[in-house]
């Protein structure tokens, strides 16, 4: 399936790209040709996953949710902070709503309003601005 480049920032397990430190100057989301070296090789095997399943999301899977989504969810803290620990919720929502709709919400929540930037996922609490 041929992507528009708005719904490539929806990755396929549940995050949203546009809070990486690698979007977009090293990495255009993780249905984009153009990938960071960790979202290349995607360790968690989601990428390989839903090439075998014929899916672009985990939610468009018959195995959602699987043990694979339950496993990441709970996986890399940094400042006491996961970004994984929302991706069977956001998942479910793009599943109810439409990805479009939840990436607008998300591009919503997560630009500071008053650079106009991204905050990332690890600086909730500290971004450049402080104003959220």
């Amino acid at each position: 399936m041929r992507l528009n480049n708005d719904l490539k920032i929806a990755a396929i397990c549940g995050l949203f790209c546009g809070t990486c430190p690698q979007y977009p100057s090293n990495c255009e989301g993780c249905l984009s040709d153009k990938l960071a070296p960790l979202c290349k090789t995607c360790q968690n095997g989601f990428r390989e996953c839903a090439k075998i399943n014929n899916v672009t999301w985990c939610f468009e899977c018959n195995n959602f949710p699987c043990q694979r989504l339950y496993d990441f969810k709970d996986k890399h803290f940094v400042n006491g902070i996961s970004h994984h620990g929302n991706v069977i919720n956001n998942l479910n929502y793009m599943k109810k709503v439409s990805v479009e709709d939840w990436i607008k919400i998300q591009k919503q929540e997560n630009t500071c309003t008053k650079c106009n930037s991204y905050i990332l996922w690890h600086e909730k609490d500290s971004h450049k601005c402080n104003n959220f």
